[in-house]
């Protein structure tokens, strides 16, 4: 902003050209018109913008319960979400120019070993979500009782779920269950998917959200006088899951 004291102008108020004069408080001041220094993204801009885009996407499709159960413990600094943002653009890959997550390569998240878990298969046929696995490992041989939790990755919609199986890891030979593929995708996405070991030797099947329809019944009411007293759970530590259907296992 320039200040006029004197010369060929003196003081003006108006616009004048590409500057604009004015009067305050018994001075006058010129200052140049307001530019307009917008410019287009370029297609490097358009390209990050729209990869920032699908990691947001892929981030929210998770809810606040996924989200603890994949991340027990807080991260310190950032949310849990951010820290999701965080490992999922550690699968960047390039197609075509664009940047974009490569969720046929995801092994893992959050506190999820990355070693010694079967390899999961998610395959989708007609009207259900096969999920399956095969592969010997020595985790699976010493935790044959345990129900593991799947996390599934529509690669197609690029969309991620949680999914409780309802059938045990079993020390050996090909596992598999069926569950409605309505939820998660159409018969032509491709989707893939790998383990969580939950250490629960119980289904994880629980309600809310994409929930079984009815709640179980709630344990009868004990009476006065019975002699029955609250045992403490004595089973192993609840993980907290996002609240999932009751999928059918395969027979």
């Amino acid at each position: 902003m320039g200040k006029i004291k004197q010369g060929i102008l003196g003081g003006f108020r108006g616009k004048v050209g590409t500057v604009v004069g004015s009067y305050w408080n018994g001075i006058f001041y010129m200052k140049a018109l307001p530019q307009n220094y917008r410019k287009g993204k370029s297609g490097s801009q358009k390209r990050q913008q729209s990869y920032f885009k699908e990691l947001i996407t892929l981030a929210m499709s998770l809810s606040n319960e996924d989200l603890v159960f994949i991340y027990p413990k807080k991260p310190k600094g950032m949310t849990r979400r951010n820290l999701l943002v965080k490992q999922l653009a550690s699968y960047a890959a390039v197609v075509d120019k664009s940047k974009t997550v490569d969720l046929d390569s995801l092994a893992t998240l959050g506190n999820a070993p990355t070693t010694d878990l079967p390899a999961v298969s998610v395959a989708a046929n007609r009207t259900v979500l096969q999920i399956s696995w095969d592969d010997v490992t020595y985790y699976r041989d010493q935790h044959p009782d345990d129900y593991p939790v799947i996390l599934v990755a529509n690669i197609t919609q690029q969309q991620l779920f949680l999914v409780a199986s309802p059938v045990m890891m079993k020390p050996s030979g090909k596992q598999s269950f069926d569950i409605d593929l309505k939820p998660y995708g159409r018969e032509r996405d491709e989707f893939s998917g790998f383990m969580f070991a939950t250490g629960q030797r119980g289904s994880k099947v629980g309600f809310g959200t994409l929930s079984v329809s009815k709640r179980p019944p709630w344990p009868p009411k004990k009476t006065k006088g019975s002699g029955d007293e609250k045992q403490p759970d004595s089973g192993p530590d609840q993980v907290p899951t996002k609240s999932l259907p009751s999928p059918q296992a395969k027979t």
